[in-house]
């Protein structure tokens, strides 16, 4: 097994926010000092694994300690712990399973005249690891050998891994397209709020008028495109009834991307993501967002107005009959793990596969297949995401 480290290093807590240090003191817990997880805001330590891998994180203190500090702590295998973060973060993250990770040691010393542990190392195997999961351990410190104690509310961190996503894809030729036709009437795709995303990459930007390239949806009503005579041919575009809003980027071909558009008929909002960051927003005038409808052509991918076609590639397609967060959008712009429960559980409407497998199936077991027309090929399982 090929072993390289992954250092997870943050900034070290030598100075305090105002707010917690008084908190500290109060409980006269700053006078001593405090120790906790190098982590980010949301206490998550993160790694990205290609193969089985070890994992490198540490524990850090609120000053320098005069002589060695033995900080004590322990794995959390109680799905409550991992629910709670999940339902407070909005992710879906997956306990690690015990057989796939090994802790080195579960204490770490921090060394006099230091404010940082040695390192610490978690060895995993991601061998059976789900494509698209990600996987996560929480960690709690439970206790030093000194007066030091952890930061009350922040004992935990969580040791989050992901791994990297090989996959075929769809090669649309400009002239070739995925059709939906069980969506057509279908009242469940009458909707109030949608998230609809698609990774992309394109190799062509249309060159004669109306020069766009289209995406998924529907002409007319709800349709991700690139360009426009409105706009550039590289930009990226969300047309329908009583929304229209354009990317403040522009589009490099050869380059994969996932764009995304969320927009709430309720409070009338619509949001332009890239990469799960967001790139535009603008008020929504119309409540519907009808998937169903027919105008020249039903719901597709790479086409609409019975052309308007895409010359490019396309990976993964998706509806959800919700808004989606950034952190969502991040997380899942790669692969979805479990497509059936989070069907039923997370208002997942559609989910295509555009792969040499599953050619446009709908993973999501609602039945809106997708019909491949024209020349389609598909390419090795060797796409990477993310880049």
């Amino acid at each position: 097994m090929k072993r390289y480290h992954i250092a997870l290093a943050l900034a070290v807590l030598a100075v305090l926010p105002s707010c917690k240090k008084g908190l500290l003191e109060e409980e006269g817990l700053y006078k001593n000092g405090v120790v906790e997880f190098q982590s980010s805001d949301t206490r998550e330590i993160s790694a990205f694994l290609e193969e089985s891998s070890p994992v490198t994180f540490f524990i850090s203190s609120s000053k320098k300690v005069d002589e060695d500090v033995v900080v004590n702590f322990e794995p959390v295998r109680d799905t409550a712990v991992l629910n709670a973060f999940n339902t407070a973060n909005g992710t879906n993250y997956w306990m690690l399973p015990s057989e796939n990770a090994t802790l080195e040691s579960t204490s770490a010393i921090i060394r006099a005249g230091s404010a940082v542990s040695d390192p610490i190392t978690l060895d995993v195997d991601i061998d059976g690891f789900v494509n698209g999961a990600i996987y996560c351990l929480p960690l709690k410190i439970t206790g030093t050998n000194s007066t030091m104690t952890p930061v009350p509310g922040d004992e935990y961190a969580y040791v989050v891994i992901r791994g990297y996503v090989y996959a075929s894809a769809a090669l649309l030729p400009g002239y070739a397209y995925f059709s939906m036709p069980t969506t057509v009437s279908d009242p469940n795709l009458s909707l109030e709020v949608c998230t609809m995303e698609i990774r992309v990459k394109v190799n062509k930007w249309a060159s004669s008028n109306p020069y766009i390239s289209s995406l998924i949806g529907v002409e007319e009503n709800f349709l991700l495109r690139f360009g426009d005579i409105s706009c550039d041919p590289n930009q990226l575009q969300l047309a329908g009834q009583g929304v229209s809003i354009t990317s403040k980027a522009h589009f490099d071909t050869d380059k994969w991307y996932h764009v995304a558009v969320v927009a709430d008929g309720v409070k009338q909002t619509c949001d332009l993501y890239i990469n799960g960051e967001l790139d535009s927003s603008t008020p929504m005038g119309s409540k519907g967002i009808n998937l169903g409808q027919v105008y020249n052509s039903i719901f597709a991918i790479g086409m609409s107005e019975k052309g308007r076609y895409l010359d490019g590639y396309v990976s993964e397609a998706r509806v959800w009959g919700r808004k989606l967060s950034a952190t969502e959008l991040i997380n899942g712009q790669c692969s979805i793990a479990d497509p059936k429960k989070e069907a039923a559980e997370n208002k997942l409407l559609g989910y295509w596969k555009l792969d040499a497998e599953n050619k446009g199936k709908d993973l999501t077991g609602n039945g809106y297949d997708g019909n491949p027309s024209g020349n389609i090929s598909y390419t090795e399982a060797n796409i990477r995401c993310p880049e």
